[in-house]
C-alpha cells in the first residue's frame, strides 16, 4: 500500500502540479556533449506533419555539428525515429508548466527550437533567457480553437496572443499561415518546410486506372468528406476508370461515420507508418487530393511534388508555392465537392495532363522545398540567433 501511495503521489505531482520530474532534469543536465547544444520542444511525438518536420530539423542540426535533445509533452511512436539517429528524447507533461524546471534545463543549452503553437507555454517561460526559434505550423485553427483552449488553461501563463507579441521573431510554414499570424505579431517570417529527395526516374508502375490518393489522418479539418462526396457524385462510367484511396487513421467518430457513408468505391487503407509502403503509394498515384478546410503547409503535398505527382488543394491549403492552378495541379474553393468532382472528371479524361503537371510540381519542389534549401534557410536562422542579441542570464 505504501508503494501505491508513493506512485500515486508521483503521478499527482506530474499531472496536477505540472512539474518536470527531477530525474528527467538531471538526466538532461548530465548528458555528455561536445559541441553547441540545441533543445527541441515538441507538443507530441505522433507520425504527423509538424513532429516529422522536427525530425528533419534534428538531423540537420546533428549534421552541422550540434548536440540535440528533444523534450515532448507526450509520448508517441516518433520517439523511435529520433532515437534511431542518436537523439535522446524525454517526454514530460510538466514541460508546459514548470518554469523553474525549464530554467534548470536550458542552462545546459545554447538554443531552443519550439515547434508549433501548442508549446506556447514553454515559449513564455524561456523567452528572453536563451536564443529561441519558434516554428509555427498553424493558421486558422489558431483563431477557431487554439486561442479558446489556451486561454481556458493558462495556469499562470500569459494569454497566447501576448506570448506571440513578446517573441522577437516567429517563423511560419507558408504565406497562408503568415496571413493569420501577422494579426498577432509584427515579426512573422516564412520558412518553407523541406523534404529529402526520394524521386527515382521511371518509378511509376504501369496501371490501367487513374489513381487518386488522399493521405492523412481523417478529420473534419482535413476534409476527406469533400473527397468522398465528390467521388460519390461522379457518373459510374468515370468511377470505373479510376481508383480512389484514403490513407490515414480513421478511428475517430468523424472517420468512422465517413467510412460507413463512403460506399464500395473508396479504398480505405488506414494509417501506414512504413516508409517503403508510403513511397509506393506516391509512386503509383496520379494525383494527390488535399482539400483541407485549414492546412498551412501539408507535408503530403510537398512529398507529392517531390515524387512528381500533382495535387488538388483548396484555397485554405498553404501549398500554393508548389501547386499553381491549372499549371502544377488544381486549386478549388474550400469545401466545394462539386468543383473537385469536375477536376476528377477532367483528370480521368486526360491523364497525360497530370504527367505534365507533375513535372512542374517537381520543379517547384526543387526551387522551394528540397531538404538542401530548407537546411540552408534554417541554418542561416540558427547562425543569426547564436550570433545575435544578448540574452538575460538565469
Amino acid at each position: 500500500m505504501a508503494g501505491f501511495i508513493r506512485e500515486a503521489g508521483r503521478i499527482y505531482s506530474e499531472i496536477f502540479r505540472k512539474k518536470i520530474p527531477e530525474n528527467i532534469i538531471m538526466s538532461i543536465r548530465n548528458l555528455k556533449t561536445s559541441g553547441k547544444k540545441v533543445l527541441l520542444v515538441s507538443h507530441e511525438l505522433s507520425f504527423t506533419g509538424a513532429p516529422i518536420v522536427l525530425v528533419n530539423i534534428a538531423e540537420i542540426l546533428k549534421k552541422n555539428g550540434f548536440d540535440v535533445v528533444v523534450i515532448s509533452y507526450r509520448e508517441g511512436p516518433l520517439r523511435k525515429r529520433f532515437e534511431e539517429i542518436g537523439i535522446p528524447v524525454f517526454a514530460t507533461f510538466g514541460a508546459q508548466y514548470d518554469k523553474s524546471g525549464l530554467e534548470k534545463i536550458i542552462q545546459n543549452f545554447d538554443l531552443v527550437v519550439a515547434n508549433t503553437l501548442p508549446v506556447y507555454r514553454t515559449v513564455a517561460h524561456i523567452n528572453g533567457l536563451i536564443p529561441l526559434i519558434w516554428f509555427v505550423h498553424e493558421a486558422k485553427v489558431f483563431e477557431t480553437s487554439i486561442i479558446k483552449w489556451a486561454n481556458s488553461y493558462k495556469h499562470g501563463c500569459p494569454p497566447v496572443t501576448d506570448v506571440l507579441k513578446s517573441v522577437k521573431e516567429i517563423y511560419v510554414v507558408s504565406e497562408y499561415s503568415k496571413s493569420v499570424m501577422k494579426k498577432y505579431s509584427d515579426n512573422v517570417y516564412v520558412l518553407h518546410n523541406g523534404v529529402a529527395d526520394e524521386y527515382v526516374i521511371g518509378q511509376r508502375e504501369p496501371q490501367d486506372k487513374v489513381v487518386f490518393s488522399c493521405i492523412g489522418a481523417v478529420s473534419e479539418r482535413k476534409a476527406q468528406d469533400i473527397f468522398v462526396n465528390a467521388v460519390g457524385e461522379l457518373p459510374p462510367s468515370y468511377r470505373e476508370k479510376a481508383e480512389f484511396n484514403i490513407i490515414g487513421d480513421y478511428s475517430s467518430s468523424f472517420g468512422q461515420e465517413l467510412y460507413k457513408k463512403s460506399g464500395a468505391f473508396i479504398n480505405w487503407h488506414g494509417a501506414i507508418l512504413d516508409r517503403e509502403r508510403i513511397k509506393k503509394i506516391y509512386k503509383n498515384t496520379d494525383m494527390v487530393i488535399c482539400v483541407s478546410r485549414d492546412d498551412p503547409a501539408p507535408l503530403v503535398v510537398t512529398e507529392a511534388a517531390m515524387f512528381g505527382v500533382p495535387a488538388v488543394i483548396s484555397q485554405n491549403v498553404g501549398s500554393d508555392y508548389l501547386i499553381e492552378n491549372n499549371i502544377s495541379g488544381f486549386v478549388i474553393p474550400t469545401g466545394d465537392a462539386g468543383a473537385l468532382k469536375n477536376i476528377l472528371i477532367k483528370s480521368i479524361e486526360n491523364p497525360k495532363l497530370l504527367i505534365e503537371m507533375g513535372k512542374i510540381a517537381r520543379e517547384n519542389y526543387l526551387k522551394t522545398s528540397s531538404i538542401e534549401r530548407f537546411e540552408e534557410n534554417f541554418m542561416r536562422i540558427v547562425d543569426e540567433k547564436l550570433n545575435g542579441a544578448d540574452y538575460d542570464k538565469i
